[in-house]
């Protein structure tokens, strides 16, 4: 099979021409990744069809389209309406009940919701049939605050230029309005949770320290 993406944990192989194979490079099980798509689904989120399951293997249904990011990089004049479009979908994920089987985001137990954790604009793709979220890997029963705040934490937490940090926050500032959720009380457990990430640079984690300090 031909590799076609290679993320932070897995890697993404062509099985034909409407089917690709997603392989976690930890061997992780993606039966309950599988088993959550499907239940978003039957809420009708956007999110890939689930073909089949195999231990790390996940079978999904191919998507065409750029993801968000390479939009913004390209046509820097929508990063308002594509943050708008990433409020929405932070607002109707949280809409979403969180199944009893899914895990907790915190210890306190406080899950009213599907949580995505990582829902940024590398993690939509922007398809024929509109925008798609990808990448459930970290996903999880909690608050749409939390969410959010994840969000934030993540788009403020990576090196960029000055032109890049502008339209990020463009970007962000639409995001807040459109979503609805003040992210502000759950900010601390956001950069906690944040600098627990073994992916993390040793830059990325001395900017999520620093806004730590900032929200602490």
């Amino acid at each position: 099979m031909e590799l076609i993406g290679r993320g932070r944990e897995a890697d993404v192989f062509a099985v034909d021409q409407r089917r690709v194979l997603r392989r976690t490079r930890d061997g992780r099980d993606a039966e309950p990744e599988a088993r959550l798509l499907r239940h978003l689904a039957g809420h009708g989120y956007p999110v890939p069809e689930v073909y089949d399951v195999d231990g790390a293997d996940l079978v999904m249904e191919r998507l065409s389209g750029p993801n968000m990011s390479e939009v913004a990089r390209s046509q820097p004049w929508r990063a308002r309406g594509l943050g708008a479009t990433l409020g929405r979908l932070h607002r109707s994920l949280h809409a979403v009940p969180a199944p009893a089987w899914l895990p907790p985001a915190t210890a306190d137990d406080d899950r009213p919701c599907v949580v995505h954790l990582d829902l940024h604009p590398d993690n939509v793709l922007l398809t024929p049939r509109g925008p798609v979220v990808i990448d459930w890997a970290n996903s999880a029963a909690g608050t749409a605050a939390l969410d959010v705040a994840m969000t934030l934490v993540i788009l403020l937490g990576i090196e960029l230029r000055a032109h890049e940090r502008l339209l990020i926050r463009v970007l962000l500032s639409a995001m807040r309005r459109a979503c609805g959720t003040d992210p502000r009380p759950a900010l601390p457990a956001a950069v906690t949770r944040r600098l627990a990430d073994p992916n993390l640079t040793p830059h990325e984690a001395a900017l999520v320290t620093r806004l730590g300090r900032r929200y602490g």
